[in-house]
């Protein structure tokens, strides 16, 4: 799963983010087009090396380490979520808040991951495993992780297009912003409670759980309005308005591979009902003489955006979807 985007514009030019992507970007290349030599000796120069923290020296290190990056994947990784998730934080909080809000997560981001370093020493079974009080850690991973922890709370109900693998399918999903990034904090979760075994993978995955759990501190803390909450109810306001404008009557049935949508919308014909599905909802709309209607449906599971059968009876819309996971050959030229 690879997040390609999300569906929540903000409302106005995140002049922050731009800037700290691009010279997270400019530093990295600084070093590169000089050789690999001398991105090695940045990263030894500018990483935060928890032995030297701890003893009170390069402190400077907890701040320069959020801009130095070990390769071109471990660049593009963090600018691609800061891409995606940075802007509406950025949005949320405005551009100074914002900037005090990456650096102080960053900071606390290695703190945690300094103190896991040290709690690693007292657990770790294999007593002859090398200490990574002496690794360098670098990235913007830690001051990012805050920005995904307020993300995960500011715009939980955002979707994220993600890209998946499936086989041999490639396709988009539009994933919740609390599935997508609850399941990306179990995993780092996980993966940091194997690591203060002494097994290291080379990640500082303590570092983003301490700025994750900082940046949904924050968001709690401040209690930042809800966007997405607050143009939802704008979206339900609008018909209000309009006294026949009125959403239809909706329901579904789940099958093991097929979801039934119906909707009660008496007053109208077959021929006045137009319908748009895509992996997550349904909007169905209808208009016949002073009669109009509008129905937003979030489904709970993802399907695949072709209707297979649909049937107008007795005021009543029924059609039918296949689940996302039900492939069997079905192709939509929407996937």
């Amino acid at each position: 799963m690879l997040p390609i985007g999300d569906e929540n514009k903000p409302t106005k030019t995140p002049y922050i983010n731009y800037a700290l992507i691009i010279i997270n970007i400019i530093i990295f290349f600084f070093f590169l087009f000089q050789g690999w030599y001398a991105l090695d000796r940045a990263v030894e120069e500018y990483g935060v090396i928890p032995a030297y923290i701890l003893s009170g020296k390069r402190l400077q290190t907890l701040f320069t380490s959020m801009f130095i990056h070990a390769d071109i994947l471990h660049l593009l990784g963090n600018m691609i979520y800061l891409w995606i998730f940075g802007d509406n934080i950025e949005d949320a909080l405005g551009h100074i808040k914002y900037v005090l809000f990456y650096i102080l997560g960053g900071l606390f981001a290695s703190f945690i991951h300094i103190f896991s370093t040290l709690l690693s020493l007292h657990i770790r079974p294999i007593p002859y495993v090398i200490s990574e009080l002496m690794t360098p850690a670098v990235g913007a991973s830690g001051a990012i992780s805050a920005v995904l922890g307020a993300y995960m709370l500011i715009y939980s109900n955002a979707r994220i297009r993600t890209l998946i693998f499936y086989f041999f399918i490639i396709t988009v999903v539009r994933v919740p912003a609390y599935y997508y990034l609850g399941f990306w904090f179990i995993y780092q979760l996980m993966m940091g409670v194997v690591s203060l075994t002494g097994i290291s993978s080379g990640v500082a995955f303590w570092a983003h759980i301490g700025g994750f759990v900082f940046g949904m501190g924050v968001a709690s803390i401040l209690k930042v309005k809800h966007r997405s909450e607050k143009a939802g109810k704008e979206r339900v306001y609008k018909p209000l308005v309009a006294p026949w404008v009125r959403p239809p009557l909706a329901d579904m049935f789940i099958e093991a591979d097929r979801v039934f949508v119906m909707a009660y919308m008496p007053g109208v014909e077959e021929g006045d009902i137009r319908i748009r599905v895509s992996e997550w909802d349904v909007i169905i709309e209808a208009e016949h003489g002073s009669i109009k209607y509008f129905g937003h449906i979030n489904l709970p599971v993802p399907v695949i955006p072709k209707i297979i059968d649909q049937e107008y009876k007795n005021g009543v819309l029924r059609i039918t979807l296949y689940k996302l996971s039900h492939w069997s050959g079905i192709r939509s030229e929407e996937l």
